[in-house]
């Protein structure tokens, strides 16, 4: 088989992770004359990179780039790529399959097409997009309509984003599985050594890992800090690790901080090198993320495989994939939320049965677990 995986959206973290992990399982599957091109751009070819790492300092022979012009780093020059050049370039290159990670379709490819679904920011309401934000908004609703009704088969990053396709495409597909994301197996070995090394943890300190943006609801978290100094009083703070999507969503969240007058009590650190981000995971009491949306939630396993509690919202993938190892409230329900924290905080026997249940939890999200049901789905046999 040769195997065209187009990465051109993998421009996050979270996305390249997810692409390494289970480009990685592909090819210890992989037999013979088997083979992989990824199609790339110059902003996510560090994807090359992890994969040498993974692979013991040597690319895998068996898998080969194709690297796309510089225009397809941006949403709109993709599309016309992928529409445009996409089918020439399997063709010339003898593709079998297609699999990407867009979680899209595109018409005309001359192979089987296969994607992965991911990302819900296209079908999460927020009320304050600009009109480009609009317009991408709704024509990649379409293009994951036309992968419902179309493609040979979608691998939903959850069960939280099968509905959400399903929903907006009033169907469902000829051919799925629950693809869940995990975590490659150098962190999972960083994390579990900060687990076995019994960092002490500050009994005050709530975290939120994530890319800020304004479904996120950081602003909910800040009222309820509040909620924890005041009506609980407890000298709660909150750690916020990760970039902002929006700068004037950022500006609001200051602004609401200063209103509060949590200046001293809320730190705003942004990225983070990977030893500082284990640390938090493991000094921080509990891991709080009060989002409207989540299709998977790749920190907060990261933080449950430190032995680290989790608060979230329901109506996302959160209590699906935090399972027993965390705690969830109906989305702005802060009040319930804050109880949850305080009980948290104080009563310890309650933390370390649900730190030892979240320890647990984050053992399922493994790659050689998550990666089978899409290797079943592209006909590659697994062991």
């Amino acid at each position: 088989m040769h195997l065209l995986i187009n990465a051109l959206s993998s421009t996050n973290l979270s996305g390249r992770q997810v692409l390494c992990g289970h480009v990685a399982q592909c090819v210890a599957q992989m037999q013979g004359d088997d083979r992989i091109t990824l199609l790339l751009h110059d902003q996510n070819k560090d994807v090359l990179d992890w994969l040498t790492e993974s692979s013991g300092g040597t690319l895998n022979e068996s898998i080969h780039v194709h690297k796309a012009p510089p225009l397809t780093a941006h949403w709109l020059g993709r599309s016309i790529y992928e529409r445009l050049c996409l089918p020439r370039v399997i063709k010339q290159q003898q593709v079998d399959t297609c699999l990407s990670m867009s979680g899209g379709y595109v018409r005309g490819l001359p192979c089987p097409q296969y994607t992965l679904a991911l990302n819900p920011w296209a079908m999460v309401p927020t009320g304050s997009r600009v009109l480009s934000d609009q317009i991408r908004a709704v024509l990649q609703r379409r293009m994951y309509r036309l992968a419902v009704r179309h493609a040979d088969g979608i691998g939903y990053g959850s069960c939280h984003m099968q509905h959400l396709y399903e929903a907006n495409a009033g169907a469902q597909a000829r051919a799925s599985a629950i693809v869940y994301p995990a975590l490659n197996s150098s962190e999972t070995d960083a994390l579990d050594a900060w687990a076995e090394k019994g960092v002490a943890r500050d009994p005050n300190t709530l975290l939120c890992v994530s890319l800020m943006a304004r479904h996120k609801d950081i602003i909910a978290l800040c009222q309820l800090l509040q909620l924890l100094r005041q009506q609980h009083q407890l000298p709660a703070r909150l750690r916020l690790i990760g970039g902002w999507a929006d700068e004037v969503y950022r500006q609001e969240v200051e602004q609401h901080i200063q209103r509060l007058n949590l200046q001293d009590a809320i730190s705003i650190e942004g990225h983070v090198d990977r030893e500082a981000l284990h640390e938090a995971y493991a000094s921080s009491r509990l891991y709080v993320l009060l989002s409207h949306s989540e299709s998977f939630g790749i920190p907060s396993i990261e933080a449950q495989r430190v032995g680290t509690p989790v608060i979230a919202a329901n109506g996302s993938a959160a209590p699906e994939v935090c399972g027993e190892g965390g705690r969830y409230v109906n989305p702005g329900d802060i009040q319930t939320a804050a109880r949850f924290c305080a009980e948290l905080m104080q009563d310890d026997d309650a933390w370390t049965s649900l730190s030892m249940a979240a320890r647990k939890n984050s053992q399922r999200f493994e790659y050689r677990r998550t990666s089978p049901p899409l290797l079943a789905m592209l006909g590659m046999k697994t062991a």
